[in-house]
């Protein structure tokens, strides 16, 4: 997908708004053909969403595009109210922004229902809690934790010590820290509205810094929250709004470099390393950190000013994370675990950072077919999530470009992209292209830079056309991957036993339903009114029963059974 997009845009040296919107038509076409082709609506998550929703989402970007196109060919009118419309977006930043956190707050409520869909959201979740409760890790019953965390997520998603009942995220915890204040305030849900308000705010920031436009920064900030990838991952709880802030907020303090602007970006730096995984971030701001070493007369300076505010942060929260998960888990590093390799029990510190250095290595791979073919449903995926044309207005943006600012961020953006194709996992579970939205912040700021040079050749039509395409993409495509995504929480969560309201509901899963596992979520002390387990052999149920003799089952289903504990609050 990827070489057709560059062989077709290659083609218009000299583009037009005619040429680019028949791009897009023909990018639609082919994506819709890709899906036709690999989607699989009862395959694995990456590919049933994609055949399900996207396959519906092509034929509505494509009726928007071919909508853009007919007005395009009416030359009545002039494009004054664009301009005001603009204007007022840029004056009016801060309401809108407020807009859009209610919008979001309420869409994690009642379209995401406040419930961690996938394991990446639940471990960060957990964690949080662990946090919020003044504690490093959560404890559950030894014995029980086969049946609290299903055996395939063990040391992938939860680490665990089979001795003391220890139980840790695996990931770095700079986003469960972010996550919080949130969670001991009460509202978790709060969280990613936040950081994608902020992030839009950011958004324009940037584009105003880089164009002497007037137009520049409302045309970035209208081409975010036309793009459902940036609206619908903030009703979430993945750590991609976090991601897209911190690598923005980066490339924002070193767009004009000064030794506090150079700390700010280390520190911001060194958190985004530290919220979920390191690579993200990585490949992001390896462009800038090899301008900053090539920089005539400065490189020590950069280089300095900038490792001072990455080191603590990684230190900190990276390694000395790191490390001290591995003293828990130390009874049991039988790990073969995704982003942390724990190595062996060796306590010399070289070795233990060998052993990571080695598990972060085992991670690459050389692309064979399979992930060659999920890289190009990924830029399906991206063409499919974003304000029409965007993709193409953003290469416009960049294309020619002299400023630093403007080709370390295009550069950014294509590392992750070609970056990933070293990763063997196809993303399963997400909302848009997961893997690069780390970088996707630089597609809206781009595409605004494309669209003026754009309205240089081809006057004010093209931001009647691009507005309006812009508008109906807010509105329509928003609506649609809203209901999308609340329509597979609703069926998700309907692989439920039976939910009862007692003093303390024990819900046994047998494992039946799509993805099913992924429900088995629990408090990290297993406090509150319900315990989730999954229980499937009489093995299971003496352990259960073991634990809580006077439990007594009330209600079941083909999913499962429920049981209610009559000896709790004794």
């Amino acid at each position: 997908m990827q070489c057709v997009l560059l062989g077709l845009a290659a083609a218009f040296n000299f583009m037009t708004l005619p040429r680019i919107n028949f791009l897009a038509v023909g990018i639609t076409l082919l994506a819709i053909v890709f899906i036709l082709t690999n989607g699989e609506s009862n395959g694995p998550i990456f590919w049933h969403l994609l055949a399900v929703h996207d396959l519906q989402a092509a034929w509505l970007m494509l009726l928007i595009l071919m909508f853009g196109h007919l007005c395009s060919r009416q030359h009545s009118g002039d494009g004054v109210w664009v301009e005001r419309l603009l204007l007022t977006l840029d004056r009016q930043r801060y309401t809108a922004g407020f807009i859009l956190w209610v919008v979001l707050c309420a869409g994690s409520l009642w379209v995401y229902n406040n419930h961690p869909l996938s394991m990446d959201e639940y471990a960060a979740v957990f964690q949080a809690k662990v946090f919020a409760a003044g504690a490093m890790h959560g404890q559950f019953p030894p014995d029980l934790l086969d049946n609290l965390i299903p055996r395939g997520f063990q040391n992938q998603f939860l680490m665990i010590n089979r001795e003391t009942g220890a139980v840790v995220s695996a990931y770095w915890p700079g986003f469960s820290l972010l996550l919080t204040p949130f969670v001991w305030l009460g509202i978790p849900w709060a969280c990613n509205p936040t950081l994608v308000v902020a992030s839009f705010l950011l958004i324009g920031r940037i584009a105003r810094g880089l164009s002497d436009s007037p137009f520049a920064a409302s045309w970035a900030m209208l081409f975010a929250i036309a793009s459902p990838a940036f609206v619908a991952n903030g009703i979430t709880y993945y750590s991609m709004p976090a991601h897209l802030l911190f690598n923005l907020g980066f490339a924002w303090l070193l767009l004009f470099p000064s030794p506090l602007r150079l700390f700010l970006a280390g520190l911001a730096g060194g958190f985004s390393l530290a919220l979920h995984n390191p690579f993200p971030h990585a490949v992001f701001a390896l462009p800038w950190i090899i301008w900053l070493a090539t920089r005539g007369g400065q490189i020590l300076r950069n280089l300095f000013f900038l490792a001072l505010g990455y080191l603590p942060v990684v230190l900190s929260l990276g390694l000395g994370w790191w490390l001290w998960r591995q003293d828990v888990l130390r009874e049991s590093l039988q790990a073969s675990v995704v982003m942390h390799a724990v190595g062996g029990a060796t306590p010399a510190l070289l070795d233990r950072l060998l052993g990571m250095l080695r598990g972060f290595i085992s991670l690459l791979n050389w692309p064979d077919d399979l992930i060659v073919i999920a890289r190009l449903g990924g830029m399906v995926k991206l063409w499919l999530w974003a304000s029409p044309m965007l993709l193409l207005l953003a290469w416009w943006g960049a294309r020619g470009e002299r400023k630093p600012g403007i080709r370390l961020m295009w550069a950014s953006a294509l590392l992750t992209f070609f970056a990933y194709f070293l990763i063997r996992f196809d993303q399963g579970h997400g909302w848009g292209y997961r893997y690069f939205h780390s970088a996707w912040g630089v597609l809206p700021v781009l595409a605004a830079l494309g669209t003026i040079k754009l309205a240089a050749v081809d006057g004010q039509r093209v931001f009647k056309q691009v507005a309006m395409l812009a508008l109906i993409s807010l509105v329509a495509a928003n609506a649609l991957r809203f209901v999308q995504m609340g329509e597979f929480m609703q069926a998700q969560l309907a692989q439920f036993p039976p939910r009862v309201e007692a003093e303390r509901r024990i819900v046994l899963h047998n494992g039946l339903g799509y993805y099913p596992y992924d429900l088995v979520q629990n408090d990290p002390w297993l406090r509150g009114d319900e315990i989730i387990m999954f229980a499937r052999t009489p093995d299971d149920m003496e352990k259960i029963r073991k634990h809580f003799p006077e439990a007594r089952e009330i209600a079941s289903n083909r999913y499962g059974k429920t049981l209610v504990d009559a000896g709790a609050g004794q």
